[in-house]
């Protein structure tokens, strides 16, 4: 556990820690992060800040009391807002593949935290819904969440950034404006630079 956390122990004192930790596991560690061509590997920079919000957010789960894989807490919200859903309707609300969403469904059903039942409006197709303990998993996770998105503000406060913000607008941007088209851009902006000067 990278945090030495207490149940009494003080939230700023807990934010602090985040934010600590944080920023010392995503310091220049490896061959990308040194290469002159480091740019180019922005991906792989944010799926390791993914592994380690999700790391440190099964520690804060852990200590809540909460046994929803950190992985599956968007299911476990999603389905407990909902009170009962469908798996089809889980992949598409939480924009996944199907065979992701069943993962970790079949992973709550495991936990005793999801049950599958018929639907009684159609017998043909089941629903999933949350078990008693699973119900009492959803209110603590309600709770944390809250303290985990006010960590988050606080952390963007400390690198004076909306990261969260910023995600959102690279994931436009690149929708629109796919890589290999921008690089086909830039191509030609040189090209007709280097024709110019040739002409001159």
């Amino acid at each position: 556990m990278p945090f030495d956390i207490r149940p009494r122990e003080p939230y700023t004192q807990l934010i602090a820690q985040f934010n600590a930790y944080m920023v010392d596991n995503m310091k220049a560690t490896n061959f990308r992060d040194e290469h002159a061509l480091k740019g180019a590997f922005v991906s792989n920079k944010l799926l390791r800040l993914v592994d380690l919000i999700a790391d440190q957010g099964d520690d804060l789960l852990r200590e809540a009391e909460i046994t929803v894989p950190s992985r599956a807490v968007a299911c476990t919200l999603f389905i407990g807002e909902k009170d009962q859903v469908s798996l089809a309707d889980i992949a598409k609300a939480l924009d996944e593949p199907h065979q992701l969403s069943a993962q970790r469904v079949e992973g709550l059903i495991r936990l005793g935290l999801l049950e599958r039942r018929d639907d009684p409006k159609d017998r043909r197709r089941k629903v999933l819904r949350l078990t008693k303990n699973g119900q009492v998993q959803y209110q603590r996770l309600r709770v944390r969440l809250a303290e985990i998105e006010q960590a988050f503000n606080d952390l963007y406060a400390e690198i004076d950034h909306d990261l969260s913000a910023i995600l959102d607008g690279a994931i436009d941007a690149l929708r629109r404006t796919p890589l290999l088209e921008r690089i086909r851009k830039h191509a030609t902006k040189a090209d007709a630079s280097d024709k110019n000067q040739k002409a001159r």
